[in-house]
């Protein structure tokens, strides 16, 4: 009814149980979401820091310092992390046991680009622990908060890592909430839970667009264009990533 052209990009600022779908599978776009209007101006206006990186950038070249992150208990996420940190000029790669909470919230300070393969725990009853399980325990959306600052461009390859849980009057807490006040321009999270095997094709070819100077909206949406929807584990994937501000 919007009549929207197909591949026409969208932003969306959902209200209330609206915050749970994940809107990217429902326009054939880039699509992204943003907590509010006042988000997305903020997001839009800053520099991307991912416009000098490039997957063949000659030595000497600006680029982003990038974090990859790999917890446990996931299979398949100290190769995905590897393949991911290897399409970057300078990324530092942390995989157990030097993936503390300690060490990736230390290293989320100064870094511009963070990418995390590991397992998400939603609290819907009090989200501000709602956590990413790290090396040696969860570090949590309160923990992010206290700390302040946030890269510019994050990717949680995480189940229910994009769920926000909404108040009255309309605010949400959650990673994506939490990551955007914190300074992000970017971020991309699954609202949902997530097949372990079908989340990397998608992550790696995430991080090629945004390596290339993508925007995360862009990024996304062109790594879902080369899904194999055939693969249920990918179809999965394909459905529950969305992704979140400007930039």
């Amino acid at each position: 009814p919007l009549a929207i052209a197909p591949g026409a990009p969208v932003v969306v600022v959902p209200v209330g149980d609206l915050q749970r779908i994940p809107w990217a599978p429902l326009h054939d776009g880039p699509t992204t979401v943003v907590p509010s209007a006042a988000m997305w101006l903020r997001t839009a206006g800053q520099p991307r820091t991912t416009d000098h990186a490039t997957l063949a950038a000659p030595q000497g070249a600006a680029a982003p310092r990038v974090a990859v992150i790999a917890g446990p208990g996931v299979p398949g996420a100290l190769e995905e992390a590897t393949v991911i940190a290897a399409a970057y000029v300078n990324a530092a790669l942390l995989a157990q046991p030097e993936s503390s909470c300690r060490a990736v919230a230390a290293l989320l300070q100064v870094v511009d680009v963070a990418h995390f393969a590991c397992h998400g725990r939603l609290r819907a009853d009090n989200p501000a622990f709602s956590a990413l399980l790290l090396s040696d325990g969860p570090l949590t959306v309160h923990e992010l908060t206290r700390r302040g600052g946030a890269p510019a461009t994050v990717v949680l390859a995480a189940c229910e890592s994009g769920a926000q849980v909404g108040f009255a009057g309309g605010e949400a807490l959650g990673f994506v909430s939490a990551l955007l006040a914190g300074g992000s321009t970017g971020v991309i999270a699954s609202s949902v839970l997530v097949s372990d095997e079908g989340t990397s094709p998608l992550m790696v070819a995430v991080h090629e667009s945004l390596a290339g100077g993508s925007t995360v909206g862009e990024a996304l949406w062109s790594a879902r264009q080369r899904a194999d929807l055939d693969d249920s584990h990918q179809l999965a994937s394909w459905c529950a990533f969305d992704a979140y501000g400007a930039g």
